[in-house]
């Protein structure tokens, strides 16, 4: 009777291993390396991606020059025409604003720009993804934005000049097009010397440091054979002005060879 009633007492209750402490400062690593790797998997995809669709874009600019030079016997677009009627005509548009106008609010007509017919024939040309446009910072030059791309001016004859013919270049494959360009502004309302802006550049040249290198400290540049390549700043030429935006030249200042 004795053992029977030993038998029937019940066993202690084991309860369940929990987490120590060391264990769950194990998890909260791991989770917090698993967070990081997964969000700089995504910017890294972002950026690819913003450039990637940043080089579509100037393909589809050069290819509407390409179809423009057949047109005009080979004559580059103009950069700047100044008009009888007293309105400008950039390569990307013609503005009819009146002299004096405060930017950001200039009219800009885009269907009449030189290269306007050919970009409908390639497809929408939209702006580049890596500009910034929501930033407080951005100062618009007209009403809405206008690409952000810079041409080389030399090829559409600078402000009122004559256009380069093709025949007159050194070489197509290291002649640049079109680039990534910005500025930072420092003389016009709302910016001031104390508070640089950012704004769309029409330039891209020798002398200028207007290229924006928007895609993780890189710039893309279009050349006239149609090849775009992947640039850093060249050393000592960086504008230092625009905190958290890197502007500068891809050449040594004064270097005209990529460009005539």
């Amino acid at each position: 009777m004795r053992g029977t009633s030993q038998q029937n007492q019940k066993k202690p209750r084991v309860l369940p291993h929990g987490f120590t402490l060391i264990e769950l400062i194990i998890v909260l690593v791991l989770v917090t390396i698993l967070s990081t790797l997964s969000f700089s998997g995504w910017k890294a995809y972002n950026q690819a991606a913003t450039r990637a669709h940043c080089c579509n874009n100037l393909r589809q600019l050069c290819t509407a020059t390409m179809l423009y030079l057949g047109d005009h016997d080979n004559y580059f677009p103009p950069y700047l025409q100044q008009n009888a009627d007293g309105s400008r005509t950039w390569y990307f548009g013609n503005e009819t604003t009146p002299a004096g106008t405060a930017e950001g609010d200039r009219d800009l007509d885009r269907t009449a720009g030189p290269l306007y017919p050919y970009i409908q024939t390639v497809g929408s040309i939209e702006v580049c993804k890596g500009f910034n446009y929501g930033s407080a910072l951005w100062k618009p030059k007209f009403k809405g934005a206008s690409y952000g791309y810079g041409y080389n001016w030399w090829l559409g004859g600078r402000s009122g000049g004559a256009p380069m013919n093709v025949s007159q270049l050194s070489g197509g494959s290291r002649v640049v097009l079109f680039g990534d360009c910005a500025q930072a502004n420092t003389f016009q309302a709302p910016a001031s010397p104390t508070k640089p802006m950012l704004e769309e550049f029409y330039i891209i040249d020798e002398r200028n440091k207007t290229v924006h290198f928007r895609h993780n400290g890189h710039a893309n540049i279009l050349f006239v054979d149609g090849h775009v390549e992947s640039f850093t700043p060249y050393a000592g030429t960086l504008d230092t002005r625009m905190k958290g935006e890197i502007l500068g030249q891809i050449a040594k200042a004064g270097n005209k060879d990529m460009f005539r």
